[in-house]
Order: structure tokens, then sequence, then C-alpha cells
């Protein structure tokens, strides 16, 4: 019974942010999808103490599935709908097809100003695409080797700013995809090396 007030709790959650829209301050805004997969998680881990051994990969299986879902639509917030809810992108975007040139600029300001708004900016380019190359390989056992992962994820990274181009949602970056594609391969390079230190552990087990 506590798991489901769990789940239900960070359904009520989002309820919450989609109604208040940009009301919320962002860094209120912000917390909603890490309050979620806490409450969420928690939720998940009471459920595993019902069940048994036998059941709780399936279960995981499906609880990665939901988050999965779940990141996939909190993405399409953040690229196609002007952040998270601050609707105020400019028709029409503009393309920058010279490597680095952003990210340079964006390091300039931070050493003219001091300012961290370029530093989140730059940040939050490579961390959003994190989890993708965290879920991929828990998902797709195709996705575990690292050259059918590479051209997905590279192709991910222009995907999403070639859209928002042509959809005048946002401009269409190089810069963005090059960060991206750094953020999706620290992801699975993270669970990949999870991954591969359990399965040596469980083989030093059996012997």
């Amino acid at each position: 019974m506590l798991h489901i007030i769990c789940y239900l709790a960070a359904a009520a959650l989002n309820l919450v942010w989609l109604a208040l829209g940009d009301g919320l301050h962002l860094t209120h805004q912000l917390a909603v999808p890490v309050l979620t997969v806490l409450i969420a998680g928690t939720g998940v881990l009471l459920r595993l103490r019902t069940l048994p051994r036998t059941a709780w990969r399936r279960y995981l299986r499906g609880a990665a599935w939901v988050l999965f879902l779940y990141y996939l639509a909190l993405l399409a917030v953040l690229l196609f709908l002007g952040g998270l809810f601050h609707m105020d992108r400019a028709w029409g975007g503009s393309v920058n097809l010279e490597p680095f040139h952003t990210i340079r600029n964006y390091i300039r300001y931070y050493k003219n100003t001091g300012s961290y708004v370029s530093v989140i900016n730059l940040l939050g380019n490579v961390l959003i695409m994190v989890p993708l190359g965290v879920l991929l390989p828990i998902l797709f056992r195709g996705m575990r080797h690292f050259w059918t992962f590479l051209p997905l994820a590279a192709l991910v990274s222009v995907g999403v700013e070639y859209l928002q181009w042509r959809t005048a949602t946002g401009a269409a970056d190089v810069d963005d995809s090059i960060l991206n594609f750094i953020g999706a391969c620290l992801g699975y390079f993270s669970v990949r090396v999870c991954q591969m230190g359990y399965a040596a552990w469980e083989n030093k087990k059996k012997r």
C-alpha cells in the first residue's frame, strides 16, 4: 500500500507542476523531476520488499520503462516547449554550424561577467542527455555495444537540433549537439561500468 501512495504522490506532484506551469520559480520546476524520481524510487524499493527475489528483475525492468517514458516527456518539454514552460523562444530559429563557437562565447561571457548562467547552459546541455545514455543500455541489450550506441546518440543529438530549427522552437547549434553527445556518452559509460562490474561480481560468486 505504501508504494502506491508514493506513486500517487509522484503523479500528483507532476499534475501540480502542469497546472501551475511557469507560475513556479525555475528552481522549483527543476526540483520536480528530481523529487519525482526520488519519491517513485522509494515506492519501487518498498514494493520490492514485498516481492520474491525471482520477481525483482521483471518489476525493475517495468520501473525502468516508466522512467524512460517520463524522461522522454520531460525532454519534449525542455527542448520543444521553451524550456520548463517558459515559452520565450523566438520563431524561426537561427543556425550555427561552427563547432565550439557558442561554447567559446559562453566561456568568454563567464570570464567577463562572472555570471553562472553560461556555465549552467553548458552543463545543462550535457546533463540533459545523460539519462538517455543510462537507460538505453539497461532497456535494450543491443545498446550495450558502444559501436551500436554511438551512432544512435549522435543521431539523437543532431536530430533534436534539426527538429528545433524546423519547428521554429529553437536554434540549431552544432555545439548543443556536441554537448548532448558528450552527455549521452557519459551516461553510457557510467552504466556500462556498473553493469560490467556487477557481471564480474556475479561470475566471481559462482566460482
